[in-house]
């Protein structure tokens, strides 16, 4: 039985699931799919209680709730180094960071 759960909308339809999906794919991890449709208000209050922004995906995992996709790669990242989610370079590691920082300038 997995101790992760991964909750997510639609991998079709979220680009942001997909990729917390992928991530826990991508690192071995398992975990435990909890879909949960965006579109529904009576979810509103769920999501809130899971992530502040209110987006998905968000990994629970040993009693840890991440629910930023890059700070997702980075746990994953940290309890499976082998999966070589992130460059093991640390100045490499700082581009997906200044990448999601400009995209959110931009918006």
């Amino acid at each position: 039985m997995s101790d992760a759960v991964l909750t997510i909308s639609s991998k079709n339809y979220s680009s942001w699931s997909l990729r917390g999906w992928l991530l826990c794919r991508m690192a071995s991890l398992e975990f435990v799919e909890e879909i949960v449709p965006v579109d529904d208000p009576a979810n509103r209050a769920e999501l809130l209680l899971l992530s502040p922004s209110i987006l998905v995906s968000c990994l629970t995992h040993d009693g840890i709730r991440i629910w930023d996709t890059l700070a997702i790669a980075e746990y994953l990242n940290e309890i499976r180094p082998k999966a070589g989610l992130l460059p093991k370079d640390r100045a490499a590691r700082t581009v997906p960071l200044d990448l999601r920082r400009n995209a959110f300038a931009i918006q």
